[in-house]
């Protein structure tokens, strides 16, 4: 929840809800509408990363070639530490 809160300087929790003081103000946020916003923020953050993802011509090719690779099973099926061998 920090990131959605990067404006406050500081915060008190209570049972119900969260206090933020600024610096001069205090308002007083129900922790349901942070817990909603933190939520509609992790949503836009997922829509964007999906469109960064569409509008990428080569993670496009690479995702499609990797699908392809997958139906014709030109791949290994191996575990991480034989991988990590293989590689050095």
């Amino acid at each position: 929840m920090r990131r959605a809160l990067r404006f406050i300087a500081k915060l008190f929790i209570s049972s119900e809800s969260i206090f933020a003081i600024m610096e001069t103000d205090t308002i007083q946020i129900p922790k349901k509408m942070l817990e909603e916003i933190y939520e509609a923020h992790e949503k836009i953050d997922q829509i964007l990363k999906t469109l960064e993802v569409l509008l990428d011509e080569a993670t496009l090719k690479r995702l499609k070639k990797g699908e392809e690779e997958l139906k014709s099973g030109d791949y290994v099926d191996s575990e991480p530490e034989k991988i990590e061998a293989l590689l050095r």
